[in-house]
């Protein structure tokens, strides 16, 4: 058995809950990977990176940020808050450029269709509920925070990034 993994979680919902097609071009090309910034790993090209090159694929990255136990009863239960950084970069597809984002609009799109799916599974969200005992968490709750938009400050590139945040209660 394996230990509970919240980032391949979160990566796995964005893309089961993507409202409409996963970003595409014509000929069926995947545009979006997801980077599961812990192992490294690019899920759709099984490429041990934690970087895309920007003009192939845009990319929504994900990693674990924290998880926090606190005591929650005198059964010594505890309370678990596991957060995963999430960010969303991709190149410009104006003025000549190999991206594949046409629009700020278009940016704040694509990060708003990855906070929705898992904004779908807002109640007892079921994260790895084959995962070894010992340290599992039962969650009850999944919110994402923080969202920021960071475009700005980059000259061709849109930049992204939110936070997921799972609470639940451990397995004793």
């Amino acid at each position: 058995m394996a230990v509970q993994d919240e980032v391949a979680w979160v990566l796995e919902t964005i893309r089961t809950n993507w409202p409409g097609s996963w970003p595409a071009d014509d000929d069926g090309t995947e545009r979006l990977y997801r980077v599961n910034r812990d192992e490294p790993l690019v899920l759709e090209t099984d490429q041990r990176e934690k970087t895309v090159e920007l003009s192939t694929a845009s990319a929504l990255g994900a990693s674990l940020g924290s998880r926090v136990p606190e005591v929650a009863g005198p059964d010594n239960r505890r309370r678990v808050t596991t957060t995963v950084d999430c960010r969303f970069k991709g190149l410009t597809s104006q003025g000549g450029e190999f991206g594949h984002v046409d629009s700020n609009k278009h940016a704040k799109q694509i990060a708003l269709y990855a906070q929705n799916a898992i904004q779908q599974e807002l109640s007892y969200p079921a994260v790895d509920p084959d995962a070894d005992d010992i340290g599992r968490v039962a969650y009850h709750t999944v919110t994402v925070d923080d969202p920021t938009d960071s475009s700005q400050e980059w000259q061709d590139e849109y930049f992204w990034t939110w936070t997921v945040r799972l609470i639940g209660y451990e397995t004793i």
